[in-house]
């Protein structure tokens, strides 16, 4: 399974300002078109010293520099690049920059086979995307992280970060990053199930492959959607491979015949890859001139040794079932001097990165060392607190609907309910929403509903999202005809709301349970007999308020 990217081009508005050129070179980042981000990002570096901090727009120069010499394989030249950026965004204090810059440097060591690096420099990124609290730079992050637990066969891990960077995209909007994640987080399942197989667990295994092959399903549309045509291609690729393995490989074929490849819009990597796809399944198949024919023809467009190292084995391996010992032995030659050139060049560019990561760690350590004479620990200290009390804000809220959070519901009820009163409010039929409009509609709805709850609370009430599609409403006072009117105002708010806005045909209620102070001894007790109503509701028909 491969993870997809893109190749397109954006127009070069190159009389713009540097922050402006910026943008267009992340924009071809985004599109996998690296010639032209590095064209951008160099005009943009030229144009540094016109702008306020010319140190800021250098390190996010640098930053996307170091994403297109990954997406070029030149490895040490984007450490160095990610390794400049990362000291510049220290200088100015540009903590979302320096997070992206080290998730490009961790991807790169990762690549290169330097694991235990990737790790620390991956987890580095991590905590200070999330002190930066730039919810970009905090995706990016994720998704580095996600790479690198895969890569160790931390599978649970890797999901679970998935899942952080996509509820960001969908957060944002930022529904091609939601494809792209589909996609990975069909990498891990396939992964899984592929160990499952080797340990004897066939029906788990085939349970896995079918959630592969319904987020590469998933991620292949909205990439058409968007017009994103190499995560489009890499998604069907994926799908494909999910369906050979689950025993579907004439499916599968005309899944791959399906695509019209155009060497003037795919790059080498999508043609190989799909390539190397159909020969494979038709290997499983026993075509085996078939397989010989795709394996060939990604091997005459495979760019680089590495690849044509691997096309070479699948040769050997399809001569060799063909009946053609000779032409078999020959590809297995080819495959074997290639593995040799590979093994000692990457071993090099390792060297090189090691290089280039320790000069720049010992300037840095230099500049470090003028830094802490030349700053006043006041400001230190006054900078570690604003941090903190940001992190502190984020811990409370939860990031999909804005809403207090549960960890901040305890913390207001940490002395007891009191004289108030306490609302548990659940969606009705919640699973059906996303099984028949999708888990982008689904979240959409928890959205709505925060809102609708924000601003149906009455003066010095606190709308809560107290996990999953259960919310609640922590009322100030807690008048018993006072708290029911208010909560039967929320469950007809929900009832009456244009949902069809959201997705035609959707319609969503609530059942609600209350319950106050004086109903029980503590905040626990209140909860459970709110929790208990709630019950009550939902088992005598959903869409009432029991108090």
């Amino acid at each position: 399974m491969a993870c997809p990217a893109d190749h397109s081009g954006v127009d070069l508005r190159v009389e713009a300002a540097a922050p402006a050129l910026l943008v267009l070179a992340q924009e071809h980042v985004d599109r996998w078109n690296p010639r032209a981000a590095r064209d951008l990002a160099n005009r943009a570096m030229d144009r540094a010293d016109s702008c306020d901090d010319p140190r800021l727009v250098r390190a996010r120069a640098l930053t996307i520099l170091a994403f297109c010499e990954r997406m070029e394989d030149r490895y040490p030249e984007g450490v160095a690049a990610g390794q400049a950026a990362i000291e510049l965004a220290q200088q100015t204090g540009d903590l979302a920059t320096e997070a992206r810059a080290r998730s490009v440097v961790a991807r790169i060591l990762l690549t290169i086979g330097e694991t235990d690096d990737a790790v620390l420099e991956s987890r580095t990124a991590l905590d200070i995307a999330e002190l930066s609290g730039d919810l970009t730079s905090c995706m990016i992050a994720f998704t580095a992280f996600t790479n690198v637990c895969l890569a160790i066969g931390q599978f649970d891990l890797a999901l679970e970060y998935c899942e952080r960077a996509s509820e960001i995209a969908r957060m944002t909007g930022d529904d091609i990053a939601c494809g792209m994640l589909m996609d990975t987080a069909g990498c891990v399942y396939v992964e899984q199930a592929v160990a499952a197989q080797e340990s004897g667990d066939v029906t788990g295994a085939a349970a896995l492959f079918r959630r592969a092959v319904k987020l590469s399903r998933e991620a292949m549309l909205v990439a058409r959607r968007n017009g994103h045509r190499r995560y489009e291609a890499g998604a069907l690729a994926n799908l494909a491979e999910g369906l050979a393995a689950l025993g579907q490989p004439e499916k599968a074929l005309r899944l791959l015949e399906s695509w019209q490849a155009d060497p003037e819009l795919d790059t080498a990597y999508t043609l190989t890859h799909h390539l190397d796809t159909r020969g494979a399944i038709c290997l499983a198949l026993g075509r085996y001139d078939q397989a010989v024919e795709c394996f060939a023809a990604a091997l005459e467009l495979a760019e680089g040794k590495k690849s044509a190292m691997v096309y070479h084995e699948h040769l050997a391996e399809a001569h060799e079932r063909n009946g053609d010992p000779v032409r078999a032995l020959m590809q297995f030659k080819a495959f074997h001097t290639l593995y040799v050139q590979v093994a000692s060049e990457s071993a090099q560019r390792g060297a090189r990165v090691a290089a280039v990561r320790w000069e720049t760690t010992q300037a840095h350590a230099r500049a470090e060392q003028e830094r802490a004479r030349a700053e006043a620990l006041s400001s230190t200290n006054l900078e570690l607190s604003r941090r903190t009390e940001d992190l502190l804000q984020q811990s409370r809220e939860d990031p999909l609907t804005g809403l207090a959070n549960r960890r901040a519901m305890e913390r207001l009820l940490e002395h007891g309910l009191g004289d108030r009163a306490i609302a548990m409010i659940d969606v009705d039929h919640f699973k059906n929403v996303n099984d028949t409009f999708s888990h982008p509609v689904g979240d959409a709805v928890l959205r709505h509903l925060g809102q609708i709850l924000r601003t149906s609370c009455r003066a010095g009430d606190v709308a809560i999202r107290y996990g999953g599609e259960e919310f609640a409403l922590l009322f100030h006072r807690a008048e018993d005809e006072s708290v029911r009117a208010a909560a039967e105002r929320v469950r007809a708010a929900v009832e009456d709301y244009d949902w069809n806005a959201v997705a035609t045909g959707l319609a969503v209620t609530v059942s609600v349970g209350v319950a106050t102070g004086s109903d029980a001894n503590t905040a626990a007790e209140a909860l459970a007999l709110a929790d208990q109503r709630l019950y009550q509701a939902k088992r005598t028909g959903r869409n009432r308020v029991v108090a």
